[in-house]
């Protein structure tokens, strides 16, 4: 699969993912970890679907 493909059809995460990592670096210590990286673990599944789909 083309690198350049898959970052064009997976373009529209990325205000998310960016969203996700400033969550996950802002959150408060006291949060558990299961919960300071849930949006993380989201985005990582939907680019793993998407890179499943695409090949």
């Amino acid at each position: 699969m083309d690198k350049h493909r898959f970052v064009e059809k997976t373009s529209w995460l990325r205000p998310y993912t960016r969203w996700a990592t400033r969550f996950s670096l802002n959150a408060p210590r006291w949060l558990p970890g299961v919960l300071r990286n849930a949006p993380l673990k989201l985005s990582s599944l939907v680019l793993r679907g998407y890179h499943r789909a695409l090949r």
